[in-house]
């Protein structure tokens, strides 16, 4: 470790949790017991045993990943029966998976056994929870899903299901937003890189640099175009129709429409390439030019391009303190009561659970964690019959059987382990090309660093982490967000993996490997430095100021549909342009086996995992039971 890192705090007593290329023993196959023939655990699961706590390389975490990629590159198991039948078994602890328990439980069959399987050594999903604990206080992040978004235009089955879980849209407001912007002076703003601009430069206002560019490492033609281009009031397309404006934009990526069309030159180009990484994981290089449109991004100056007109959309957003990972934790304690206490949507945010619950013989639901499934087919062939669902725990194979299956996993995955998808339905699932994003949570002593620069929110151009913000300012429940820049926060760190200039699938899959091969003390150098950098003249330092560090992972994140021949991306799919629809094809019932997840849609989104989990269930063809 040379002095830089020290510098750096690398040498810091955090807790780390390290590997390479993959290789590592996860948390949760040490620490979950192994399961008798009976599917009983076979020991006590140890009281220190709360995934939610664990900080280092979190998300798609060591061990929950290597086990699939096997089986996808052609790997099997002996696996031996454990005797267990199951009205039903779900694989994948999403939201999806465990909204699909809870309809089965609703609208098929009070009394049903159901098994859940996931390979994570959590449930959720990327419905994250992380939890950071200093001096005797716990404070709590999102490291995947982050909010229930526009609650008011979800479809039916979804409001209903938030409802019945008792989420009350309608008291968001209640829960102690600080106004920071008003207390603080707080405002966005952006950070210059040396490697990328020519100097380190923290610049403020409403986009990070309205009024504040004198001293910005760009040229001034840079500068102009900048602002220009961000007061967004000139019309790039004069005398064109709506129509024509929509064939432009539809034609060129936003990176390209801004070049030909806005004629900005490579510093700006620059400055914009990331804009949209945080809600689309892509860069301005392959993002439709009509889908910047759409999201409201600079450039357009308010022009019709002739699409349907959103009308009301409901603009509201809910945040609990950890994101959807609440809703995650409602649907389980709806399954297994006793799990954790209360009844609240309040109280889920501080509730303690008892994972050793997750799995017993008594629950009508089981919930299995670090187990992965390697194969799933009717027996005898027969679509009509019973399923053979094997799964690997440890180094293992237990092969349980079930009358209905919901597969709320990856929908790429599943031609690799199941024989019983036709070969036409598996080359759409293949369609299935999901974007890898990273959500690194960092816990920091205080925050008048932030406080002092008067920012909020930090868009950084050129850096490793794109953005940075600080966690939900949500007071709820029992629960506390800080409410002086004395106190400690979490600071969320966003970073997308992409490779520009490929197209946007190519890019998935190229930062999809990098990921992969991305170490915790990479992220933990990045953060470290990139902190220092912008934080520091401010009084920040970060071996002294950070507390903790957990890296969300999620090489296979928000989930798209490709069309194959043009390599399409179905970004909104009520725009798709093309005949086929390939996440539809993908999701029809295979005999008794069902696909839920929000593959099924080309949207992932908490309403769309919800939906095509209803859908999933009641495809199943089974009535409601008297």
């Amino acid at each position: 470790m040379n002095n830089r890192d020290k510098r750096l705090g690398m040498d810091r007593d955090i807790t780390r949790r390290d590997f390479l290329s993959g290789v590592s023993v996860a948390i949760g196959a040490s620490l979950l017991p192994a399961c008798t023939k009976s599917g009983a655990p076979g020991t006590d699961v140890p009281h220190a045993y709360y995934p939610p706590a664990e900080t280092g390389m979190r998300g798609s975490h060591p061990g929950s990943f290597e086990v699939a990629h096997a089986a996808v590159s052609g790997e099997r198991w002996k696996a031996g029966r454990t005797g267990e039948h199951y009205d039903l078994v779900v694989v994948g602890a999403g939201i999806s998976g465990l909204s699909a328990a809870y309809i089965y439980h609703r609208d098929v069959d009070p009394n049903a056994r159901i098994l859940i399987l996931d390979n994570h050594d959590d449930f959720g999903g990327h419905a994250k929870r992380n939890e950071f604990t200093l001096d005797g206080r716990t404070f709590i992040g999102y490291g995947g899903t982050m909010l229930i978004e526009s609650p008011g235009d979800y479809p039916e089955v979804a409001k209903q299901l938030i409802r019945e879980l008792g989420i009350e849209i309608g008291r968001g407001r209640e829960f102690g937003r600080v106004n920071y912007s008003e207390l603080y002076e707080t405002s966005r703003g952006a950070f210059f890189d040396e490697e990328t601009f020519g100097a380190d430069y923290l610049a403020t206002g409403r986009f990070g640099f309205s009024g504040s560019l004198d001293d910005a490492p760009l040229s001034e033609a840079a500068k102009k175009e900048l602002e220009h281009l961000f007061a967004d009031e000139e019309d790039y397309l004069p005398g064109m129709t709506s129509a024509e404006r929509r064939a432009v934009l539809e034609s060129h990526t936003w990176r390209e429409y801004l070049e030909k069309y806005a004629g900005v030159g490579d510093e700006v180009l620059t400055f914009v390439q990331k804009w949209s990484h945080g809600v689309w994981a892509i860069g301005a290089d392959a993002l439709p030019a009509w889908l910047a449109w759409i999201n409201g991004y600079p450039g357009f100056a308010g022009m019709d391009i002739g699409y349907a007109d959103e009308g009301d959309s409901d603009e509201t957003r809910f945040r609990f303190p950890d994101g959807n990972a609440s809703v995650a934790r409602l649907l389980v304690r709806k399954l297994i009561p006793g799990i954790a206490p209360g009844n609240t949507m309040e109280d889920i945010v501080t509730a303690r659970f008892d994972y050793s619950m997750l799995d017993q013989p008594e629950n009508l639901t089981r919930i299995r964690l670090s187990s992965t499934v390697v194969d799933l087919h009717h027996q005898g062939g027969d679509l009509n019959t019973n399923v053979d669902v094997t799964y690997v725990h440890g180094d293992k194979g237990r092969t349980v059987t079930a009358g209905k299956v919901v597969w709320a996993g990856y929908h790429a995955i599943l031609p690799h382990i199941c024989s019983d998808v036709p070969n036409e339905q598996g080359a759409a699932m293949s369609s299935s090309v999901r974007a890898p994003l990273v959500y690194t949570n960092v816990l920091i002593r205080n925050w008048r660093s932030l406080a002092e620069s008067g920012l909020r929110r930090i868009y950084c151009p050129g850096s490793f982490f794109q953005t940075l913000m600080p966690t939900h300012d949500v007071s709820m429940g029992d629960y506390e967000f800080a409410k002086s820049p004395d106190e400690p926060i979490i600071l969320h760190l966003q970073h997308i993996p992409l490779a520009p200039g490929l197209s946007a699938p190519e890019q998935f899959r190229a930062g999809r490997n990098a990921l992969l091969k991305t170490s915790f003390e990479t992220f933990e150098r990045n953060v470290r430095d990139q902190l220092g950098r912008m934080l520091g003249p401010y009084g920040f330092d970060p071996a002294r100021d950070i507390a903790g560090i957990t890296v969300n992972r999620w090489p296979h994140g928000y989930a798209f549909s490709v069309d194959a021949e043009s390599e399409d991306v179905a970004w909104w799919p009520e725009y798709w342009k093309h005949k086929g629809r390939p996440w539809i094809e993908a999701s029809q019932r295979i005999g008794n086996i069902a696909l839920a997840g929000t593959d099924a849609s080309s949207n992932a989104m908490t309403e769309s995992a919800i939906e095509e989990a209803h859908r999933a269930v009641h495809s199943l063809g089974a009535e409601k039971a008297s």
